[in-house]
């Protein structure tokens, strides 16, 4: 196994991404946040994923948007803690590089088209104030490799938590989908500060369905929300 603080791995990463995917189709490599993180806050892991790095160890004591990210890349496999990356990762003489996609087995490009709906029993942002009610705005948030990774968000709905309704389609192109994930994100939109989260939900990309679903939300700890979700309409296809 190899070793490597987070600033010689993203450099491995950014510079040579082919040797590094080469290098962990033979050998075990264990990436860890710097130490001068006095914060414990961490990184993002996707683009250690996308080299191929088996061990991407961060903060588990911060929830932020990278701890979301490593809960969603997980359920997959039913939270064991292992799964088996694309064949085009495990291949000795790859040429996959994750940092410019060419032709190759990896390129399977996708059309996600996503209808935000409506919204259900959103939590309030300050419980502490019994008029305090959420103007929600949902955001989609693609990430995988750099050429995927993009954002896009429905407006923001004045006062209405219980069951807000948006009805905002959104297109997205994936080319390499079984290195991308889908993060919805819930705010509580703010005219004068930064908005506040309310809750999230990721999964990836090649676990979604087609169709009317509920995505369950949860919390900025990765606990589920009872009877809170965000009604959608999914449809992947081929391009």
């Amino acid at each position: 196994m190899s070793s490597f603080g987070e600033s010689k791995a993203f450099k491995l990463a950014e510079e040579s991404a082919n040797s590094f995917v080469i290098h962990n189709t033979r050998q075990l490599s264990r990436t860890y946040p710097r130490g001068t993180r006095t914060d414990s806050s961490n990184y993002n892991p996707v683009d250690l994923w996308n080299a191929g790095c088996q061990i991407v160890a961060l903060n588990f004591q911060t929830s932020d948007n990278s701890m979301d990210l490593n809960q969603g890349k997980f359920q997959q496999n039913g939270f064991s803690g292992y799964i088996l990356k694309p064949r085009f990762m495990r291949d000795g003489q790859t040429r996959f590089n994750p940092t410019s996609i060419t032709q190759g087995e990896w390129l399977t490009p996708k059309k996600l088209h996503v209808m935000i709906i409506s919204g259900q029993q959103l939590p309030k942002e300050n419980k502490n104030k019994n008029n305090s009610v959420v103007d929600p705005l949902v955001r989609i948030e693609i990430s995988g490799v750099p050429r995927d990774v993009c954002s896009a968000e429905t407006e923001h709905i004045e006062d209405n938590g219980f069951n807000p309704s948006w009805n905002k389609n959104f297109q997205f192109d994936i080319c390499v989908p079984e290195l991308a994930l889908v993060r919805f994100v819930v705010e509580d939109h703010d005219t004068a500060s930064r908005n506040d989260f309310v809750a999230q939900y990721t999964l990836p990309f090649m676990s979604l369905q087609n169709g009317y679903r509920h995505v369950p939300l949860l919390t900025k700890e990765g606990n589920p929300i009872a009877s809170s979700s965000i009604f959608v309409h999914i449809m992947v296809v081929d391009q």
